[in-house]
Order: C-alpha cells, then structure tokens, then sequence
C-alpha cells in the first residue's frame, strides 16, 4: 500500500506543478493565443523525445569520462556539463523544427518564450516522476515529499527558465531584420541556457558538501526567473501597443466599428465580452468572438511585421486575406 502511494505521490509532484505552471505561461499569451495543438505538442516534446534522447545521449557519454576520472568528478561533470549540453540541444529541437514548419506563429518575443517555456515543464514534469520514484526505492514517501518540494516547487520554474532562453533567442531571429542578430541570437539563447542549467546543476552538486552554493543557485535561478518575467510583461504590454496602433486606421476602413476596436484593444473587455455571451448560452457566438479577437490581433501583428520586412510579399498578402475575415466576422457578429 505505501508502495502505491509512493508511486501515485510521485505521478502527481511530478506532473501536476508542471502542467498548472504551463498554463500560467499559457496565460500571458493573453492577445493572440497560440494554437492548443502547438501548445500540447511543445509540452509533450519535452515530455516524452526529449527525455528520452538525453537519456540515452547521456547514458552513452557517461561511459568514456566514468573510465578516465574518478567517480566524484564524472558525476559532477555529468551533471554540470552533460547534462546542460545534452538536455537543452535536444529540448531546443522542438523550437528548430517549430520555426521551419510554423514560423508564422512566432510573431513576437512572447511566443519563443512560450513555447521555449512549455517544452521545459514537460521536460521537467517527467524527469521529476522519475528522480520521485528513484526517491521512493531509498527514502520511502518521506524522500519523495521532500524531493518534490524542492524540484516542484523550490526549483520547478529551472527548465522552462532554460528552454525559454532558447526560446527567446530564436524569438529575436524571427522578428528582427537583422541578419548579425538572426544569426546570432538562436546561439546565444541556446548559450545562455546551457550556462544557466550549468550552473544550477553545479552549485546543486556542490552544496551536497557545502553551503555557501546554495546562494550561488538562488541568484541564478530566482535572478533569470525575475528577468524572464519581466521581459514577459513587457513583451506583453508591447503586443498590446501593437494592436492599439496597427487597428486604429481599420476603425476608418470599416474593418472594424470603434466599440469592436476597444474590446479587440483590452485584454479585460475581451474577456467581459465572451462571458456575457457565455452566461446567455450562446457557445457559437462565445467561440465566434474568440476568433474574431484572434484574427484582428493577428492583423496587427501582421502589420507590425510588414513595417520591419516591407518586402515581404506573403506577409502582405496575408494582411489581405485578414482584413477580409475580420471585416466579414465584424458584420456577422
């Protein structure tokens, strides 16, 4: 019986941190949301190839440097080098294979990190069941709860902070027109991530002997999860600045009515919006505003975009094809 309990405990530390974590940072992507398929498909990358490619990658290279270096050192070096490397390149296939095949939907600094942050809980959500139930065969349900305090709750940000470095970095390449940077800031992401799980699983390491580590790791982990979220709000209250300027002159074109305008404008009038037309029972026209706010928030992005590529021929004509959506859901609803 407490064998099962133990398992069930560490199913739920593991897992259910992570996926309410995910949905927090789903959350914030308040304006423009990105597709529920691409969302579960970030998280489940992290979740289930990721964890099982740097398994075996690490699994592989932990055979040569266990035979020249003594076991204190290979563990500390497998944890501090191998680990990060590993684990954040195979994380960040997820954000490669997102921009080859759906880089429309990275249109702003916010959505890297969303979905750089999403594969990382998955990441993480796995990898904690597994380090639970590790925990379970030597310390019994006591070693899981306090496992699960520290790696869910302590710690249970690190992952999503990592990837969504990564994240950010190919963020930038997508969005600036600058080729220095579209170069460079995927590498420097990726870098930044691998330096930030570095020294997170090298302080861990050593605070197993010392103290004073611990510190090191709080400043890390606490100081890049403080950055990241302020680089959240304020990527966010630059979304919205978008949508205020690139919609105004839709208002004169009779794309949209000027009441439509300052919905479309407020994420909270939004949302009073579709739960007045919730609560009279209406579900087509609740998911009918939720689409019309959508598609007007992806013609400002649109055309957001095309000031900083103005040669972009399919940008331009998918202006197009958005103004006449969001025209055609504006006289329908």
């Amino acid at each position: 019986m407490v064998i099962l309990l133990g398992l069930l405990a560490a199913l739920v530390f593991g897992l259910v941190p992570m996926i309410v974590y995910a949905l927090i940072l789903w959350w914030f992507d308040r304006y423009e949301k990105e597709p529920i398929g691409l969302v579960i498909a970030a998280f489940l990358w992290g979740a289930v190839p990721a964890i099982i490619f740097s398994v075996i990658v690490e699994l592989v290279l932990d055979i040569p440097i266990s035979s020249f270096v003594e076991p204190g050192t290979a563990n500390l070096v497998g944890a501090a080098v191998v680990a990060p490397v590993v684990e954040e390149i195979v994380k960040a296939g997820a954000l490669v294979l997102l921009l080859l095949l759906f880089r429309r939907e990275i249109d702003s600094l916010l959505d890297g990190i969303i979905y750089g942050g999403l594969v990382g809980f998955g990441f993480a959500a796995v990898e904690n069941v597994l380090y639970f139930a590790n925990a379970l065969s030597e310390g019994g349900l006591g070693g899981v709860v306090f496992l699960a305090i520290l790696r869910a709750f302590v710690f249970g940000l690190n992952h999503a902070l990592f990837t969504g470095l990564t994240g950010l970095g190919i963020a930038l390449a997508r969005t600036s027109p600058n080729w220095l940077i579209k170069i460079g800031a995927p590498l420097v992401g990726l870098a930044t991530g691998i330096v930030a799980h570095a020294i997170h699983n090298g302080t861990v390491t050593f605070a197993a002997e010392l103290c004073w580590p611990c510190l090191l790791t709080a400043i890390s982990d606490y100081g890049g999860a403080l950055l990241m979220f302020g680089i959240i709000i304020w990527a966010s209250l630059r979304e919205r600045q978008w949508i205020v300027q690139f919609l105004a002159d839709e208002v004169q074109q009779g794309t949209l009515s000027q009441e439509q305008y300052e919905i479309v404008c407020s994420y909270w009038k939004r949302v009073a919006a579709r739960w007045s037309v919730l609560f009279t029972g209406d579900f087509k026209r609740w998911w009918g505003l939720g689409r019309f706010y959508q598609q007007a928030t992806e013609l400002a992005f649109n055309k957001h975009r095309l000031t900083r590529f103005p040669h972009e021929q399919d940008t331009r004509a998918h202006i197009v094809r958005l103004r006449g959506q969001v025209a055609e859901q504006s006289r329908r609803l």
